[in-house]
């Protein structure tokens, strides 16, 4: 009965550990390193004030309002494509 009790409460321990255990937090993205291996180039461009770093250009919007209402953000410059927040992509006909 004893060995019973110890190996479940034994159990019940190594359980909680194994749900509580923090996750390793991931690695941050360079979205820099990432524009350039897409084949994009790293810019600046006046865009809403709400619009962080490297927005999806690839909507319309991010850096459609008046200078009054905007800042200088980095964005990712993919020529003919357009930045999608992750990648340059090919624009679509």
């Amino acid at each position: 009965m004893k060995r019973g009790l110890i190996i479940l409460i034994i159990v019940i321990i190594a359980c909680a550990i194994w749900f509580l255990w923090p996750e390793p937090e991931a690695e941050p993205i360079n979205l820099e390193q990432v524009c350039v291996d897409s084949g994009g180039t790293v810019n600046t461009a006046l865009c809403c004030k709400s619009t962080e770093d490297f927005p999806n250009l690839c909507l319309i919007g991010p850096c459609g309002c008046s200078p009054d209402n905007s800042h200088e953000v980095k964005i990712c410059d993919c020529g003919d494509g357009c930045w999608d927040g992750t990648k340059c992509v090919k624009h679509q006909d």
